[in-house]
């Protein structure tokens, strides 16, 4: 154990997902240290084990991933940790798991999801390893409760773009905490639930410090509502005329979207075909064996294809959506300006299916005009304000899933909203012994990333890597600037000013 946890109480430590600039790889270490009967007690769970998704930006030639370096955790021999939750399937929450096996080494008792679970199964066969290497697995649900060692867990679901989303309540030396997991405070979701807010209400008295989802905080108001994305959905495809296939690609790993986008071409009496690559077709059959059936849904009204039969296509007469993850489409489409429309649902993410598009002179909605086209898994800025008025207490929120720039920004903003955030900005790898009245810096050393290459076996070889900013090299470059950021909270906190001015 690290010799700054020595000392009785509840500690936090980010060691990935509290970056320079990036927002990925996420790994987060609490522990609790306790004396009972003359006798040192310790626990150290792990929640989340993620990829760093801008890996190249680190340097090293062959990398196909990079992760937190919890090696010491994983050696340690007087306070292992005793488990790894996962708070839902994305790679950034997941994929470390597969890396670490890759190397070599176990690691503690997995509790996940259902859906979690069947994304990390098919993985595990894809990298080969062999079962004898897997961990323990237990699946949970949302409102069970787990104790392990000094810790007791609430599950809490959590409003996210895929299956078995969670949030922790984390509970021990008296302290509780609300890991959030990726989040929004959106009640709209479908066939999965929403993030519990009435249960935050009921736990609110108790929550000293929440460890929030920041990645959204430079958007004002509320996160786009899934009813409001299935809604204007159905508004672009009633415009087109009947006999007119319309295009609806949808981003991988958010099934949310491939359940909107179905819902709304049955709204609207279209006949559906699945179509997409193998990431696409892989996902949609996950979506299939956790329960969902389109037969079932589609009844009498629509026909479903997953295939791209020249002749089944034609009996669909042009009325069809054509719902899948795709930057190109193959020629049995007929792409013309008379029989096509498309619906781009990501700002980037398609921008070569854009070029083809506007090749074949054919019209297409993005969510530059639409911005409800777009869904969201995590809260903006509305959001943490709603989440922090449940809690009347106020608790203390550490951001995460932030670049560290932008929680240096926002203070201002959230001072006037009276969020209070904890006093200085955490980074990866310091530590946080966490109290009722203050949270204390007992540990600033810099983080490495521990890159994978290929090794001779079928397995990784990992190579150190300090932390460093990497920006205009990935992520930041296709998304928001440090300026910018600055110039959207000053420009929230005017509005907020003005509107308190206003009601006076």
């Amino acid at each position: 154990m690290r010799k700054e946890m020595q000392k009785t109480g509840f500690y936090w430590q980010p060691l990935g997902g509290n970056n320079p600039d990036q927002i990925s790889g996420h790994c987060y270490q609490y522990t609790v240290v306790c004396i009972k009967n003359r006798k040192k007690l310790s626990t150290t769970i792990l929640v989340d084990l993620g990829k760093y998704d801008n890996h190249q930006a680190l340097g090293i030639h062959n990398s196909v991933a990079a992760v937190p370096d919890i090696r010491a955790l994983l050696s340690d021999k007087e306070n292992p940790p005793k488990a790894l939750l996962i708070t839902h399937s994305h790679p950034d929450h997941l994929n470390g798991i597969i890396h670490y096996l890759r190397a070599g080494y176990t690691l503690p008792t997995i509790y996940a999801g259902k859906y979690t679970f069947m994304i990390l199964f098919d993985l595990l066969r894809e990298y080969h390893i062999p079962g004898k290497n897997w961990p323990k697995f237990r699946v949970i649900e949302a409102n069970k409760s787990l104790e392990i060692g000094l810790f007791k867990i609430d599950v809490l679901a959590a409003s996210h773009t895929c299956f078995d989303c969670f949030g922790f309540l984390i509970k021990g030396k008296g302290l509780c905490v609300y890991h959030t997991g990726d989040m929004k405070m959106d009640q709209s979701t479908c066939f999965r639930p929403s993030t519990n807010i009435p249960k935050l209400r009921e736990t609110a008295p108790e929550i000293d410090y929440v460890v929030a989802d920041f990645y959204g905080i430079n958007n004002d108001g509320l996160a786009i509502r899934e009813i409001d994305t299935y809604l204007q959905l159905v508004k672009i495809i009633k415009l087109q005329k009947k006999k007119r296939k319309v295009f609806i690609p949808v981003y991988p790993t958010h099934p949310e979207m491939y359940l909107i986008a179905f819902m709304a071409a049955l709204k609207c009496r279209k006949n559906v075909v699945f179509y997409g690559n193998l990431d696409f077709f892989t996902y949609l059959k996950m979506i299939i064996e956790y329960g969902i059936s389109f037969e079932a849904m589609a009844g009498e009204r629509i026909k479903v294809l997953y295939s791209h039969n020249e002749e089944d296509l034609q009996e669909l007469q042009n009325n069809y959506v054509v719902i899948g993850t795709y930057n190109e489409i193959p020629d049995v489409f007929d792409l013309s300006s008379k029989s096509c429309y498309a619906i781009i649902t990501a700002a980037t993410y398609f921008n070569p299916l854009k070029g083809q598009l506007n090749l074949h002179n054919i019209q297409f909605a993005t969510v530059e005009k639409f911005p409800e086209l777009q869904g969201y898994g995590h809260g903006f800025w509305g959001d943490i304000e709603l989440l922090n008025d449940i809690m009347a207490r106020h608790p203390v929120f550490i951001p995460t899933h932030c670049p560290v720039f932008m929680i240096d920004d926002v203070r201002e903003l959230a001072s006037y909203c009276r969020v209070k955030l904890i006093s200085d900005t955490p980074k990866n790898n310091q530590i946080y012994k966490l109290s009722k009245n203050k949270a204390e810096l007992v540990s600033n050393m810099t983080a490495k990333w521990l890159v994978a290459i290929p090794s001779s076996s079928d397995g990784v070889d990992f190579v150190e890597v300090w932390q460093k900013p990497t920006s205009g090299l990935g992520f930041l470059k296709r998304t928001i600037s440090r300026r910018r950021a600055q110039k959207r909270f000053k420009a929230f906190l005017i509005k907020r000013k003005r509107s308190s001015y206003d009601a006076n």
